[in-house]
């Protein structure tokens, strides 16, 4: 059974739960989250996580490139074991750029709670799509979908095509995860982050706060 730290609603450590206790009460915790993008070539990596590893949709969908639970004792720093997991690369914290903390509190059920603080980060690098592999079945697949075709997509659901390692697929608004686009934008606000990032502008006004 998994254990991660409790907080408050100001972020101040209080204790800790197992993972089904944290859920099932709606205790603030912390997770990892990092987006995978390619700048120079105006690429995103979103991964096809496996409906069973999915506590809320149940389904296949479209999800943040790496991310998870940061587990008891563990420092934000400790999130690249997400990266690694997920992806199976081996990425120094250095070479993260963080875009701040999303504080989440979303009822799901009398059973499910989610109240997180979720700490954003990028990882820019040249990839190739085959590389990115998860060590067990949580990730089916990454997708790389065009920066610019995102951003507009996510603005007005239509479909999508993003390139998988099985060649070219079309994706719609189903594929996505419902809240991500309908709740606080994250799919939306992660990626003008990562445009605003590639426009050069200041690593300081590249916060989760400075955007929603």
């Amino acid at each position: 059974m998994e254990y991660l730290d409790v907080f408050d609603e100001n972020y101040h450590l209080i204790g800790s739960a197992s993972k089904q206790e944290v859920h099932e009460k709606g205790l603030w915790h912390q997770v990892f989250s990092c987006l995978f993008v390619n700048t120079k070539k105006n690429k995103v990596y979103l991964q096809y996580k496996n409906a069973t590893h999915n506590d809320v949709a149940h389904t296949n969908k479209l999800d943040i490139s790496v991310g998870g639970h940061l587990l008891k004792g563990e420092k934000v720093s400790d999130g690249i074991r997400e990266i690694k997991e997920e992806s199976s690369l081996d990425v120094p914290f250095n070479k993260l750029i963080s875009f701040g903390i999303r504080k989440i509190d979303k009822y799901i059920n009398d059973n499910y709670q989610i109240r997180e603080f979720s700490h954003l980060f990028i990882y820019d690098s040249e990839f190739n799509l085959n590389d990115l592999k998860s060590l067990d079945d949580e990730v089916l697949y990454f997708v790389e979908f065009d920066l610019d075709e995102l951003i507009s997509f996510v603005k007005h659901p239509t479909t999508i095509k993003g390139l998988t390692p099985y060649g070219y697929e079309e994706y719609n608004e189903n594929n996505f995860i419902k809240a991500y686009i309908e709740d606080d934008h994250l799919y939306l606000n992660y990626f003008l982050l990562v445009k605003k990032y590639m426009q050069n502008e200041p690593l300081k006004n590249l916060t989760w706060s400075n955007i929603i």
